[in-house]
């Protein structure tokens, strides 16, 4: 798997070298996160051990236990300590929760001035590509469903590293979005020489993540054909999230032509219409765990089911596509 922009082009070569260094140190990820990966990965280790690591952060432990015991997961029984919530939720379930909360937080970016790349929407996207993805996973079984989610929740990392990194070429970047109605990969590839998925992989790498996830973060906009792995559940859920207008890290939900026009595979389809009230019902999951994941209610998008008719509509300029 190729992580370098081509041979020919040493500036871009040096700029994503550039970006994934500036990022580590900049938006480090938390210790527990990186030791969580490895426990969970490792089948010989205690559900015990997990719950210890985590314990040792009092932030992560208090969101933990606030998701665990919301409507999201829906159980009768108080959760009180991390122990429990291991026990009852799953290792691989603890851990997606964990590194996607520590990430969330690391990359915390102050506003590009008067952008429309909302970072409450970049969220909202990545964790609604992650319940898709999870979703699929679970009906398919191609892979496990925490997993998915985890993928999905990171595949779009590598935006928030080149903002974090390059403000002003990322800046640039939005600029050519929005003013000269670039796509948003055509403008990333015109102001940096490479896309973000090469960015979020390599971040994924530095970070120890499981080859699976590091893939499935670099393949994430490649066609996705049939569900026989793991780039291709978070492929195809991406696709099914940006069909929905729900694009990362702006509003067109009321445009369909800035939607895209690829299909995804019939197993997509079918594993949301099992879900009572399909795609409405995951996005209102992905905004619940948001909710209790962060330290304030998200911003979502404008109102394109009519369960959600009630909240203020967004502005009626045209946003850009991602």
């Amino acid at each position: 798997m190729t992580l370098e922009p081509p041979a020919d082009d040493p500036l871009a070569r040096n700029r994503l070298r550039t970006i994934v260094q500036a990022t580590t140190d900049l938006a480090p990820l938390k210790a527990v996160a990186t030791k969580a990966i490895q426990l969970a990965e490792d089948e010989r280790s205690a559900a015990m051990d997990l719950a210890a690591v985590i314990s040792s952060d009092q932030a992560l432990t208090a969101r933990l236990l606030k998701l665990s015991n919301s409507a999201y997961y829906g159980y009768a029984r108080r959760i009180s300590n991390v122990r429990e919530a291991v026990i009852l939720l799953g290792m691989r379930t603890v851990r997606s929760v964990a590194i996607s909360t520590a990430i969330i937080d690391a990359f915390r970016l102050p506003d590009l001035g008067q952008t429309r790349f909302d970072q409450d929407l970049f969220w909202a996207h990545s964790v609604t590509v992650g319940i898709i993805a999870e979703t699929i996973a679970r009906d398919t079984r191609v892979v496990r469903p925490e997993d998915a989610f985890t993928a999905g929740v990171l595949h779009d990392i590598g935006k928030l590293a080149m903002m974090l990194a390059a403000p002003d070429a990322f800046a640039e970047l939005l600029d050519l979005v929005e003013h000269e109605n670039m796509k948003y990969r055509e403008a990333e590839l015109a102001v940096f020489g490479f896309g973000h998925e090469l960015v979020g992989a390599r971040l994924a790498q530095r970070w120890k993540f499981p080859e699976p996830l590091v893939a499935a973060i670099q393949a994430h906009h490649e066609p996705a054909p049939a569900i026989e792995s793991m780039s291709h559940v978070v492929a195809a859920a991406n696709l099914v999230a940006n069909r929905e207008g729900l694009a990362a890290g702006f509003d067109y939900t009321g445009d369909p032509e800035r939607r895209p026009a690829q299909a995804v595979p019939p197993a997509c389809d079918i594993a949301i219409g099992k879900v009572h009230g399909g795609i409405a019902t995951l996005e209102e999951k992905a905004r619940a765990f948001l909710t209790h994941v962060s330290s304030r209610p998200p911003r979502w998008y404008a109102p394109h089911h009519g369960e959600l008719d009630e909240e203020p509509a967004a502005e009626d300029a045209e946003s850009p596509a991602a």
